[in-house]
């Protein structure tokens, strides 16, 4: 039984590869090609945040209720819908579409896949292997994708359109591996609709009473949200760093590379390192990074770029164990759910305010601004809620 469960892991190093969006260094240069402002770009990044933090929960609940597979065939079905609409788009509003497909997407994958990484290594006596598992997963897909990234950027100067039919045909192979996964069997009297509002109330006892797994949540969502509305902005700031988008594919397989490794260093930095002095470290190189985005030219902007990448891999892996270590497995997925809501409101309102923000001053000088709000809300985390 045991080796039967361990097939999840490397099923899961597949699927993690295959979900990765290879539109990704295109994706704004695609929107600004077809007549969008940074106001609506946005607009359609605030779409998946709150369309998946309306979804958030139940699609949590959904996992613990009918099984973290059909979870994640789902996601990869509504992330097939995402390109499909981005090959067939030409506007704003087939772009809000897209969005809104990839946001139904985000509310199935959740949490997921670490939730059923941890289920997993119960079902074989191994979870203190987590973040080395969770490591390799962050490593082989980033690598393996950052290869693909590679590429990309070529193909979408012969053809616009290509990167997202490459896209729709990794979606449809994720959701064949997705098949192959197993799990413990659910018990089918926990499924009536009034169990969605008692396991939403269980989960949430169970964060407020666990100080270790409300401060990661927390932690991941300031850190997090502040990533992504970063990466918002990687593309017109590797136009500023004055880099042809014909090279953006070797950036972002650098990027991509470097989380990988950062998530995979994480286990061997434990050895000499508390998780409370790697958080403090990657926030600090996080803000240096931006410090990086705000004031600086030319390759500075870009070795900003890849340190950020870095230490997002190392701070991921850190707090994902925390929150898993912390929490029961019949609650995993819908508290993994919680914490990406609260997470995704956070993003939502960082990325319509910077959004906004950078078409009156411009992408560089709203960094300086979101040094202060990240170092700000760290700094409330920390004194709201100590770790031990």
């Amino acid at each position: 039984m045991a080796l039967n469960f361990h097939r999840n892991i490397p099923l899961l190093y597949i699927y993690s590869i295959l979900i990765k969006r290879v539109s990704m260094p295109i994706i704004i240069l695609y929107f600004l090609l077809n007549n969008l402002n940074y106001t609506q770009i946005g607009i359609l990044a605030a779409v998946m945040a709150v369309t998946t933090m309306i979804t958030e929960i139940h699609g949590g609940i959904f996992a613990d209720l009918y099984g973290k597979k059909y979870s994640l065939m789902l996601h990869s079905f509504f992330g097939m819908m995402c390109m499909f609409f981005y090959f067939i788009g030409d506007s704003f509003y087939y772009f809000v579409v897209a969005s809104f497909m990839y946001g139904l997407a985000g509310t199935f994958i959740t949490g997921t896949r670490n939730a059923l990484l941890y289920d997993t290594l119960l079902q074989t006596n191994d979870t203190s292997s987590f973040k080395k598992y969770n490591g390799r997963m962050l490593l082989y897909s980033h690598l393996v994708n950052a290869l693909v990234l590679l590429v990309i950027p070529v193909i979408y100067t012969y053809n616009v359109k290509f990167p997202f039919l490459i896209g729709i045909a990794f979606y449809i192979a994720s959701f064949i591996v997705a098949y192959y996964f197993i799990e413990p069997p659910i018990a089918k009297t926990n499924r009536r609709f009034s169990d969605y509002n008692r396991k939403f109330v269980a989960a949430v006892k169970e964060i407020v009473f666990s100080k270790k797994a409300l401060f990661a949540l927390l932690m991941m969502t300031v850190v997090y949200a502040s990533l992504y509305m970063s990466s918002e902005y990687t593309q017109p700031l590797l136009l500023i760093s004055g880099l042809q988008v014909i090279y953006f594919g070797i950036v972002y397989t650098l990027m991509r590379a470097l989380m990988g490794f950062g998530g995979w260093f994480t286990h061997k930095l434990e050895k000499y390192f508390s998780n409370t002095s790697l958080l403090i470290a990657g926030s600090g190189f996080i803000v240096l990074a931006f410090l990086g985005h705000w004031l600086g030219a030319g390759i500075v902007i870009i070795i900003a770029i890849l340190l950020k990448k870095f230490f997002e891999g190392l701070t991921r892996i850190i707090l994902e164990e925390d929150i898993n270590k912390n929490i029961k497995s019949e609650n995993r997925t819908t508290i993994l759910s919680i914490s990406s809501l609260v997470r995704n409101l956070l993003t939502a309102l960082l990325v319509l305010s910077f959004g906004t923000l950078a078409d009156f001053i411009g992408v560089q000088k709203i960094f300086g601004y979101a040094i202060i709000a990240f170092i700000v809300l760290i700094l409330i985390v920390f004194f709201f809620l100590k770790r031990d």
